[in-house]
């Protein structure tokens, strides 16, 4: 059987995907990439770190993450208990109570360097599945105010029109005030299909929830969206106002980084000219 590590680096590669822009694409860092596709798992963080790391890496692979991480557990667990049972020494003796109490403090400073280091990639991985979008505030809506009296208009009393320059000046207090230029970019959503989106503009959660067929949304970034869709065939984008070309097909799950470099390659070829 393929080992495991070859199987992530073949489908990469089948892909023409390199380390570093599938390190940029799923945020975790190339070395911890390279040490999934060379089998050297002692260089990763360790316990499930190791396999959100396997989990995130096999879908953006388009792999099935269960398999590969049953293949890793069948690799990697018999050999960590081989380990631990190598190592046990013989109960009641002082030397042994006192180098596994060093054991579990090393292990406990390294687990929370491990976490300090990856908190960005953790809370980017985690976020948009417990994430819940913000309510939307209530528009509270005043009451009418009842038209104040007016005095009785007198028989013999004769109505003037009301001057031109009344007229001007009363147009020109309704007229609604032009709308400021944005800059940057915005990104619209036209939804065909259910959709579960979760959209990050410029490092912060904007968008975390399922889209109904026939909705529309629209976001704007200044420098960067990263787009997450469920079903990727069932919803079209468009950037700055001109269409995107489809990211995937119905079902399939897509991950994607959009920023000023890269738009021009997203845009449908139609659209260009």
């Amino acid at each position: 059987m393929e080992s495991l590590g070859s199987k992530l680096r073949e489908t990469r590669e089948q892909g023409n995907i390199t380390l570093l822009q599938a390190a940029e694409d799923t945020r975790i860092s190339l070395k911890y990439l390279k040490s999934l596709e060379e089998e050297k798992y002692e260089e990763l963080p360790g316990g499930m770190y190791n396999r959100a790391f396997l989990r995130c890496y096999c879908e953006y692979l388009h792999l099935n993450p269960q398999e590969m991480l049953q293949r890793y557990e069948s690799k990697f667990s018999p050999q960590a208990t081989k380990l631990i049972k190598a190592k046990t020494p013989l109960p009641g003796t002082t030397s042994f109570r006192i180098h596994s109490l060093a054991i579990w403090s090393v292990m406990l400073l390294v687990s929370v360097v491990c976490l300090y280091f990856s908190r960005h990639w953790i809370s980017a991985a985690f976020s948009p599945y417990f994430s819940h979008p913000a309510p939307a505030p209530l528009i509270q809506k005043e009451a009418p105010q009842p038209p104040a009296s007016q005095p009785a208009v007198e028989q013999n009393q004769t109505i003037m029109p009301l001057q031109p320059e009344v007229v001007q000046e009363t147009l020109a207090e309704v007229s609604p005030p032009e709308p400021e230029p944005m800059g940057g970019m915005r990104l619209g959503f036209e939804v065909y299909q259910e959709c579960w989106v979760s959209l990050r503009s410029d490092g912060n959660q904007v968008l975390s929830r399922i889209l109904q067929p026939g909705s529309s949304e629209s976001f704007r970034a200044s420098e960067n969206f990263f787009l997450i869709l469920g079903n990727a065939g069932g919803v079209r984008l468009k950037i700055n106002g001109e269409p995107i070309k489809p990211l995937g097909k119905p079902g399939e799950v897509v991950r994607v980084l959009i920023n000023e470099q890269n738009i021009k390659d997203l845009l449908e070829k139609s659209a260009g000219g």
